[in-house]
């Protein structure tokens, strides 16, 4: 059952009332992907969700809370999806976990790309506030443990440091893909150079 946010008013503690704040979710995701931020509002998202006005309001204060939700449950997805992929694979193929968190996060911001950009910008907005929200230091920290149990001779060691700087590239590059509309962002092409970035980046 969803758990109550800073964005919501109203915890949604009974079936129905979860059901509701994710039918508001979904539709005001709906309406970013068709028609845009310019198109979506209160009345219109309640319309496509199937509830009243008030029953929205008793959830969300605005669309603009409505639109953080929206990040708040995609940084969710993307920190779980990233957690999923990496438990499956050996730790010690350091190579195969560098493309499990490339392919996971390619994945998940690829969906939806309109209404994702917008969502993008809501959680770019967030993480300067609350950077630990994001997900990436776990990302970085199991790239230093997979590093660390198969270390190529003579290579640079990722440290947290380096883990930082790897991981912010790789996120970075993918979300300058989404907000450009890149024809790259779904090819193998671009999951292989991100990868390979990555191996040049730990040898010396």
């Amino acid at each position: 059952m969803p758990q109550a946010s800073e964005t919501m008013r109203k915890s949604p503690t009974q079936a129905r009332a979860a059901q509701t704040v994710d039918a508001i979710v979904e539709a005001a995701t709906q309406i970013l992907q068709s028609d845009g931020e310019e198109r979506l509002t209160t009345n219109r998202i309640a319309e496509r969700a199937g509830v009243s006005i008030g029953s929205l309001y008793q959830y969300f204060a605005d669309k603009e809370a409505i639109v953080e939700a929206i990040a708040e449950r995609e940084r969710d997805k993307l920190v779980a999806s990233i957690v999923k992929s990496l438990s499956e694979v050996d730790p010690a193929d350091f190579e195969n976990v560098l493309r499990e968190v490339v392919r996971s996060l390619v994945g998940a911001l690829a969906r939806r790309r309109r209404a994702r950009r917008i969502v993008l910008m809501t959680m770019l907005r967030r993480w300067q506030s609350a950077p630990e929200k994001h997900g990436a230091d776990e990302v970085a920290k199991f790239l230093v443990s997979a590093e660390a149990r198969n270390k190529p001779a003579g290579g640079r060691p990722m440290t947290p440091v380096a883990a930082f700087v790897v991981t912010r590239a790789i996120m970075g590059t993918i979300r300058s893909a989404v907000m450009e509309n890149s024809p790259f962002l779904e090819t193998q092409e671009f999951e292989d150079e991100l990868v390979r970035f990555c191996l040049l980046f730990s040898k010396k």
